[in-house]
């Protein structure tokens, strides 16, 4: 039988404060019954949870190891009774959705905003992902929508829906010549980049084509947001390649000069997927709205 929460609530107080009496005055009960409590913890997992030293009260490594879980279950309780309560407002579902930084940083913001204003009965959780981290996730079913590049990642079992297509520009410090055409990446690998962290489909794919060129990219800087790489570009330490309305976008107001790349590989198809199964009715009303969704936020991303 698990521990009621109680009792795990006041077990981490008493960690957290370092004393068994602080604990059951933040808990508003007394320090007989608070005593009883962690008595009956230890007698449930027949394990000494607790030791008294010089610091005060502290875990033993069976009772770090309850700490460990219990905050997992005060948190997942917490989830639950907030998820409840929205239902209690009127809630009618929750879809939990990964994208990655591409998605998120250019045209699923104005995707879920008008899904919010048109389905406000349906709770949308966005985290931000890798793709890799996506495919892995929806097929763990940790989440019920993908937005992502699959690339060679495994799409058994899943369905995935084209969504958005991604031109991907050079971004130089300063001013250029943007009249040039034909610009490659191949014209690109002797100089010093700036690009997303590892196992980002970017890299992989910048990565990829540079082995077909029979050169290695020569990385000078790794960041974690496109934002980041726009400031790094523009403090001169090296040339970018960004989706072309992410650089817009975060690159407004810099001194930068965005030139479109002319290989194949830089438009690239971004996709919805979700298992092969059938899907709750508010899963699939944001699937619906998503691969029909016209929003534009090249519109709101003036740039050069």
């Amino acid at each position: 039988m698990l521990p009621d929460l109680v009792s795990l609530s006041l077990f981490l107080r008493t960690i957290d404060s370092g004393s068994l009496s602080k604990a059951a005055e933040q808990s508003h009960i007394a320090l007989s019954a608070a005593s009883r409590r962690i008595a009956l913890l230890e007698q449930q997992f027949s394990v000494k949870l607790l030791v008294r030293t010089p610091r005060g009260t502290e875990p033993t490594p069976a009772g770090e190891a309850l700490a460990f879980h219990a905050r997992l279950m005060l948190r997942e309780a917490d989830r639950l009774k907030t998820d409840l309560s929205d239902y209690a407002k009127g809630l009618r579902g929750i879809v939990r959705i990964h994208a990655n930084t591409s998605a998120l940083s250019q045209y699923l913001p104005y995707g879920l905003a008008s899904f919010a204003k048109k389905c406000p009965e349906i709770k949308v959780e966005v985290q931000e992902r890798l793709s890799i981290e996506i495919m892995r996730d929806l097929h763990e079913g940790a989440v019920d929508v993908g937005v992502a590049f699959p690339g060679r990642h495994a799409v058994d079992g899943l369905r995935c829906y084209p969504y958005k297509v991604d031109r991907l520009v050079a971004v130089f410090p300063g001013s250029r010549d943007t009249k040039a055409k034909d610009l490659r990446l191949a014209d690109l690998l002797d100089d010093d980049l700036v690009v997303l962290e590892s196992n980002t489909a970017m890299l992989t794919l910048l990565e990829e084509a540079a082995t077909i060129e029979g050169k290695a990219l020569r990385l000078r800087v790794q960041v974690k947001s496109f934002e980041a790489i726009c400031r790094m570009i523009e403090a001169g330490m090296g040339v970018g390649i960004l989706p072309q309305i992410a650089a817009q976008t975060f690159g407004q107001g810099l001194n930068l000069t965005l030139i479109p790349l002319s290989d194949d590989w830089a438009v690239r198809q971004m996709f919805v997927c979700v298992k092969d199964e059938p899907l709750s009715l508010s899963v699939q009303r944001l699937v619906d709205h998503l691969l029909i969704d016209e929003s534009d936020p090249s519109v709101a991303a003036p740039g050069r």
